[in-house]
């Protein structure tokens, strides 16, 4: 499968989020309206490297795990479909990730919990535009400034 990322370029060698033939979730960072690249949940990147990568400005960074694909409203991989709400988080625990339009920015919309929701309004929204819907759950949540 192509590599079709149009995030941030970090961490070397991580996936794409979108790419529904990986085996694992794996985790991807969220900062100034793009993701980076999928790597392992295990994974816990030096602070300087993550500044380096996602410069500090006025913008939130939050830490996503993948829990499912859909594309066009056809489910394209579960990952973790029982996943739990994590802890209370200023933002809601399930976002929908879709890739970036025309003007080259992806949106990040919160759904609906728990995932049984989250994963139905991903099959849906992907439905209705026709396109990829990645459903994560947020593990993290902070000012980058």
């Amino acid at each position: 499968m192509s590599d079709g990322h149009q995030g941030v370029d970090w961490p070397d060698g991580g996936g794409d989020p979108f790419d529904g033939q990986a085996p694992e979730a794996g985790r991807f960072y969220w900062g100034h309206e793009r993701p980076s690249r999928v790597f392992p949940d295990d994974y816990d990147p030096p602070g300087a490297d993550l500044q380096r990568a996602i410069p500090m400005g006025y913008t939130s960074l939050s830490l996503l795990e993948r829990v499912a694909l859909y594309d066009a409203g056809r489910e394209v991989r579960v990952w973790r479909p029982d996943v739990r709400q994590g802890p209370d988080l200023p933002l809601q625990p399930f976002q929908l990730l879709l890739p970036p339009g025309e003007d080259r920015r992806h949106q990040l919309l919160g759904a609906s919990w728990p995932v049984r929701f989250a994963l139905h309004d991903g099959r849906e929204l992907s439905a209705r535009t026709g396109g990829p819907v990645l459903v994560c759950r947020a593990l993290s949540h902070q000012g980058w400034h």
